[in-house]
């Protein structure tokens, strides 16, 4: 096993955990935002959506970057990270708009 072989194995591990432990940060953060909304609890940053909207856009961002990178052993995974980005930058636009 080479240097890039050990190299792409390591980011792909890297990458896989950012991509699980996003998707556990966004679960996490919808149900607070929802208890918030309906004033189960009350904490002021989650009085908006800015912060499940942030965590969507690096949550799909990272599984882009990922579904990218597994493309060459999976061809189709191309297809799902021009998804993922496509979302992304949908949920960019909708946060410098300021729709949150």
């Amino acid at each position: 096993m080479d240097e890039n072989q050990k190299k792409r194995i390591k980011s792909e591990w890297i990458l896989g955990g950012l991509g699980w432990f996003m998707l556990i940060v966004i679960l996490f953060l919808l149900v607070f935002t929802v208890l918030n909304l309906n004033r189960i609890i009350s904490w002021p940053v989650f009085d908006t959506y800015l912060p499940l909207s942030l965590s969507i856009f690096f949550g799909l961002f990272i599984w882009g970057i990922r579904f990218y990178l597994n493309s060459r052993k999976y061809p189709s995974y191309l297809r799902y990270s021009a998804f993922a980005f496509v979302f992304a930058l949908i949920q960019l636009i909708f946060l410098l708009a300021g729709v949150y």
